[in-house]
Parts: C-alpha cells; sequence; structure tokens
C-alpha cells in the first residue's frame, strides 16, 4: 500500500460533497428524471440482448439516450433488430475487446496512461499523455500495435492526479476529499468515499460528521475507502435531493451527473469502461472515464445516473474524469445503499 507521504505528494484527488427504455422516446423532449429512466431501461433491455448473442456480441452503447448492439455476423444483426434495437456491424466482438483490454493489463510501471474498453467504436483506446515518459510512451506504443486495429492510441496533454485538496465535504489534518455514498453494513451506517482519501488515515469529519475513522481502505488496484459514521444513518440520496436507491454498472454514450464540493454539481457522459489508468502512484483497475467536469477538492464524490449510482471520483486532468465502480465497492466491502 503506497505510503501516506507518497499518496500526498502524488496525488491530487477528487473529493465532492455527496449524501451521497423507452427505446421510442424522444430524449430531446425528456426530463431529466425521464431520461434518467429511459436510459436505466435501454441499458437494462439492450444488455439481455447482447448477452443472447454470446461470441457474436460486441457489447452496447448509449447514443442519446437509445441503445444500440453491436453484432459480428448478419444473424445476429436480424436477431437484435428484431428485438427492436438499432445496431452496428463491427469486426471485433466484445470477448475479443476486453481479451485486448486485459493484455495490456501486463504491462507494468507506466505512469501517466490509461487503457478502456470504446465500444461506441470498437476499440480499446489506449491514452498516452504528454508527461509520461519517453520510456513509458514506447512501451505502451510498442503493446497496443501489436493488437492490430483493435486498438487505437491517443495522445493527450497534461497530467493525471488524484485530486485531494480544496474541497469543503469531509476532511482531517492532512487532506479534504468528499462523501460518495451513504452505505450500512450489518445494519451500521458507513461514509464510502476514495480510497486515496483514506489513505491518509486519521480522524475526518465535515457537515453533520465528526470523528469518523478509516475502516477499509484500498488503492491502488482498486480506489475504495470506508469510514465510520459515529452521528447515526445519513440519507441515501445526494445533496441535491436526488435519491438513490440501487447501484449499477456504467454504459458507454450514458449520460451522467455528478457532485464536487470544488466544481458542484454537473453532467458528462460515460466514453469508456473497465479502464485500467496509470497514477504515478500506481495502477486503478476497474475505472470508468467521462466527460464531466472535476478538479482539486472533489476525490470522493459520487457518479449517478437518475436513481442509480455509478461510482466514486478518482481523478484525472480537469477534461477526463475517473470513476470507481460503485458495484465493485458495495461487493468488496459487503455493503448496502442507504
Amino acid at each position: 500500500m503506497t505510503s501516506r507521504k507518497t499518496v500526498v505528494a502524488s496525488f491530487t484527488l477528487f473529493s465532492a460533497a455527496a449524501l451521497t427504455a423507452g427505446i421510442c422516446s424522444s430524449a430531446a423532449s425528456a426530463s431529466p428524471v425521464a431520461f434518467a429512466q429511459m436510459q436505466a431501461q435501454a441499458i437494462s433491455q439492450a444488455t439481455q440482448v447482447a448477452d443472447s448473442l454470446g461470441a457474436a456480441s460486441g457489447g452496447i452503447f448509449l447514443d442519446n439516450g437509445k441503445a444500440v448492439v453491436n453484432v459480428t455476423d448478419a444473424a445476429s444483426q436480424e436477431k437484435a433488430k428484431a428485438a427492436g434495437f438499432a445496431t452496428k456491424m463491427v469486426k471485433h466482438s466484445f470477448a475479443a475487446l476486453t481479451s485486448a483490454k486485459n493484455s495490456l493489463d501486463a504491462v507494468k510501471n507506466v505512469p501517466q496512461t490509461a487503457w478502456g474498453i470504446d465500444t461506441k467504436n470498437n476499440q480499446v483506446v489506449v491514452k498516452i499523455y504528454d508527461s509520461a515518459s519517453k520510456a513509458t510512451a514506447d512501451k505502451v506504443t510498442a503493446a497496443a500495435a501489436q493488437l492490430g486495429d483493435s486498438a487505437r492510441i491517443e495522445h493527450l496533454t497534461g497530467k493525471l492526479s488524484l485530486y485531494i485538496s480544496d474541497g469543503d465535504a469531509i476532511q482531517n489534518d492532512q487532506g479534504r476529499c468528499s462523501l460518495g455514498f451513504n452505505v450500512t453494513r450489518g445494519g451500521s451506517p458507513f461514509l464510502l468515499t476514495a480510497g486515496h482519501c483514506t489513505n491518509l488515515g486519521g480522524t475526518w469529519s465535515g457537515g453533520d460528521v465528526s470523528g469518523a475513522t478509516v475502516v477499509e481502505s484500498d488503492c491502488p488496484g482498486a480506489d475504495s475507502g470506508l469510514l465510520t459514521r459515529p452521528n447515526g444513518s445519513g440519507p441515501g440520496e445526494i445533496n441535491t435531493g436526488q435519491a438513490i436507491t440501487s447501484a449499477g454498472s456504467p454504459t458507454v454514450g450514458e449520460q451522467m451527473e455528478k457532485q464536487g464540493s470544488t466544481t458542484g454539481g454537473g453532467s458528462g457522459q460515460v466514453t469508456s469502461v473497465d479502464e485500467s489508468v496509470n497514477f504515478d502512484v500506481g495502477v486503478l483497475n476497474h475505472e470508468f472515464g467521462t466527460t464531466a467536469h472535476t478538479d482539486h477538492g472533489d476525490s470522493g464524490g459520487p457518479a449517478y445516473d437518475g436513481s442509480k449510482g455509478l461510482g466514486t471520483l478518482s481523478g484525472g486532468d480537469t477534461v477526463t474524469s475517473y470513476f470507481y465502480p460503485l458495484t465493485l465497492e458495495l461487493q468488496s466491502y459487503g455493503l448496502a445503499l442507504a
């Protein structure tokens, strides 16, 4: 586990003050609540169809709230169309993309790079920041080249960092972060936030919480942290009043919202899933990338789609924001949403 000193020096983590299909519907005229419901229904139904295609499935993505099913052969295309879905004929199956992404995971010690699955473009997108060393860039470029047209490289400016300062949600004497979701375990209340925050240790306070201590802390690898909630249970909702009643996996193209104590509310779109992001302190696995704007002080804050929680904020480059999936956090720690 990374030392406290290293985390403070190398990370800038996002903290956020979070209290944590109608396939034929018109997205343009839908209210935010109706749009979220439409997306959820589209994702659920399209996923069932894609799963039924087996090896011929190229995964799914959303286009303005409507699901598109990727297929690799004509028979599967007809099956998806018969179920009422738009389709896209693609070269690579989702299983093949997953295998390609997993092969890149074997490339170690390459900070300032990332890779994940982009179902919309039927590729693994490999990101190399100009802050990466030449040796790192060459190493990742060579590995991506082995994957042929199943991968594409994007060269980006700036530096990946984890956001941990300037927040106002939860804090101790070493840093500030935000509450992601109010959760319970065995009937007792806890606070879920980012692991790079809880790596700082100490006692946390903020809002109606004081004297919270670290129970679980996992980072790098994962990015999950759990704090006690000494002041009793909190509401299962975002601080806007939006109730969070379930956890779900993100889908490329899905419109999402976020809350952060530095940048406040905002929205964006999921651009990649199952992404391995190589921060300076180590790799964070299974992240999902978004276009949501976040910044220092937003770490640990929630990503959500209507009443569905998606994940807690890790960091990014202020243009792309990365979140760790809520489903994995709940499973790993044996938690339930408050």
